[in-house]
């Protein structure tokens, strides 16, 4: 129960400020009202769920393999300066929108799966936490059991928030 309460509360804290996924369930509430707003909402818990899920993994092998970290490092580097690049010299602004037809509550729910699988953040911040339930002696048991109380907690947590 404690790690579905630190992964309710991790991913509580972690959905409240304003981001990518967050600010489009709220222009989703707007645009098509709040049952759309909430099934993308669901879909980007839902994602969130396997990349929380990811991040134990990774957290446990790195910590099993600590000389991987240098190039995980050099990696991540290379990744964010490409993006960044990307975005500053070859990214279009979006196009103004037209007129708002009905979506259907599956597209909903498959563009917050979308969204949240761009969340570049989500893996790497569960990560960081992950390691550090284990390092502190929060977190010591190791099996899939553990990883899913952790998940759900999380799946509940980011629903929660963006809910609100």
């Amino acid at each position: 129960m404690l790690l579905f309460a630190a992964g309710f509360a991790l991913s509580l804290i972690g959905s409240l400020p304003p981001g990518l996924i967050s600010l489009s369930v709220a222009q989703t509430a707007i645009a098509k009202g709040v049952v759309a707003a909430m099934l993308l909402a669901a879909g980007a818990a839902g994602a969130e769920f396997f990349q929380a899920w990811a991040a134990v993994e990774l957290a446990d092998w790195f910590m099993s393999h600590p000389a991987a970290e240098q190039w995980f490092r050099w990696v991540a580097l290379a990744v964010f300066l490409s993006l960044g690049l990307y975005f500053i010299f070859w990214a279009r602004p979006p196009r103004p929108h037209g007129q708002v037809a009905d979506v259907s509550p599956l597209k909903q729910i498959g563009k917050g799966v979308l969204l949240s699988a761009f969340n570049l953040l989500a893996v790497p911040y569960w990560f960081a936490y992950c390691s550090s339930l284990r390092a502190s002696g929060w977190w010591t048991d190791d099996n899939l059991a553990s990883t899913m109380i952790f998940s759900a907690g999380v799946t509940a947590g980011t629903l929660s928030a963006l809910g609100l």
